[in-house]
């Protein structure tokens, strides 16, 4: 044994033994998902927006604000398109520990143009990873910010990121608009009458939705006035709410094409945003596969160590 351990109680052991495994099964499980995202980037090739077929795509655009237009950053009050925060307030007693106390996420959509075309991108479920992400400390739970968004000070500390001062942590991740977006997702074309209705199934839901108000429904549909609805009255509110399917799928008809990416909601496809360029995303994956390949190793070597040890 290279690693001198005294001698462990047999519950003890069991949960140092427990605790490595575990360890090491889950550093390898993030040795596979990352090196099969770098086999994604690597091996899918980057289409065309106005070309882009319908399925899991890699595009890459500048991004454009959403029809909400800018968003502002909750910490430093920056334009942005995208942003990821947390606030982190540090405990008392003889181990510091940091505890976050606020977060969130952005869940607008914007957008990304390449010269062809314009794709909407759906950040939700996304794995995002930018170039912009600033830590600085300060005094209070929230950043100071004044009309023009962060104060002098919130602004010299981000510019620095050397604030060492304060009990209170500040994260901030944000995508800029014209930034350079690589995008890993499932692209779809809606409208332009590429959606077609389940004519029966949108004409049930108008009824069970017509339902639900009794009084509207007769005062509709009871011709005779006895304050029911029979048989023929019933089959005249399924022919107008058919009737109203139709008009649903014409007005679809209609709409524009419009291009959406979006999680696809498998494992095997990832949804990854980035403003990095493609290749230092491929090397950012390859080096966290080695890291994490080194942390299943150790693992593995110290439960040896605790399995052999007398």
């Amino acid at each position: 044994m290279l690693l001198d351990i005294g001698p462990l109680g047999s519950t003890e052991r069991l949960i140092a033994l427990l605790a490595l495994a575990l360890a090491a099964l889950v550093a390898l499980w993030f040795v596979f998902r990352k090196l099969g995202h770098y086999r994604l980037i690597a091996d899918i090739p980057t289409a065309r927006i106005r070309s882009a077929p319908q399925g899991y795509v890699e595009l890459i655009g500048h991004v454009i604000a959403g029809e909400n237009g800018m968003l502002s950053a909750p910490l430093s009050g920056r334009p942005c398109v995208w942003y990821t925060y947390k606030v982190e307030k540090q405990s008392g007693g003889e181990r510091k520990q940091w505890k976050t106390v606020r977060s969130g996420r952005s869940d607008s959509w914007f957008q990304i143009n390449d010269g062809t075309g314009t794709c909407l991108v759906d950040p939700a479920g996304a794995e995002v990873t930018t170039l912009h992400k600033q830590s600085w400390r300060g005094n209070t739970e929230l950043p100071s910010i004044n009309a023009s968004g962060l104060s002098a000070k919130g602004i010299a500390a981000i510019l620095t990121s050397n604030s060492v001062s304060g009990h209170y942590r500040y994260t901030e991740s944000l995508i800029f608009e014209h930034e350079q977006l690589y995008a890993l997702g499932r692209f779809h074309t809606v409208g332009g009458g590429r959606d077609q209705l389940d004519m029966k199934a949108t004409a049930r839901d108008l009824l069970r939705d017509w339902k639900q108000n009794p009084d509207r429904l007769r005062e509709r549909f009871d011709q005779n006035g006895d304050g029911q609805i029979d048989l023929q009255e019933w089959q005249q509110a399924q022919k107008e709410a058919l009737q109203e399917a139709r008009a649903q799928q014409r007005e679809l008809h209609q709409l524009p094409s419009m291009n959406v990416l979006t999680d696809s909601q498998s494992r095997r496809q990832p949804y990854l945003l980035s403003t990095y360029d493609e290749e230092r995303l491929m090397r950012r994956y390859r080096w966290i596969s080695i890291w994490c390949l080194s942390l299943t190793g150790v693992a593995f070597w110290l439960f040896l160590e605790v399995l052999l040890a007398g």
